[in-house]
């Protein structure tokens, strides 16, 4: 059972930076924010749909906390992208929840919506949406 959430975990997550050729960026979020733990998947949501032209992303790991059966911690960080290419902005804070989705972006920073544990729910199926901000400048991100 473990074992088929974790892989569903991953088939979700692990696809959106392989959608284009988002490679370096994907390596660089996933060592930057893994530390050293088992990345279960990696997303990115970029200032622009082409990697050429991409040069801001929130990029976020969910890390397998060792010892546990199948828990596991949410990393989340602000990425840019200059001649040298990705490197950390920031570490985000505050953002909590899975399967994030919806992202927009904009100057200040970048908008998603993941699901969030409800009253009542099992630790392993969170039912409520929530939406977050990004602040760009801070890394924290609020509930909107």
């Amino acid at each position: 059972m473990i074992q088929r959430i974790l892989l569903s975990l991953f088939l979700a997550f692990g696809t959106a930076a392989k959608a284009q050729d988002w490679s370096e960026a994907a390596m660089v979020v996933t060592r930057d924010l893994a530390g050293g733990g088992t990345a279960l998947g990696t997303t990115i949501f970029p200032n622009s749909p082409h990697p050429a032209f991409a040069d801001r992303a929130l990029g976020i790991v969910y890390v397998h906390i060792e010892g546990s059966a199948g828990n596991f911690g949410v990393e989340a960080g602000l990425f840019e992208r200059d001649a040298g290419g990705w490197q950390m902005h920031r570490r985000v804070t505050g953002l909590v929840g899975a399967s994030p989705r919806n992202p927009q972006v904009n100057s200040s920073g970048f908008f998603l919506t993941t699901s969030t544990l409800g009253p009542g729910d099992a630790r392993c199926c969170p039912s409520v949406e929530t939406m977050w901000f990004v602040d760009w400048a801070t890394g924290q991100a609020s509930e909107r």
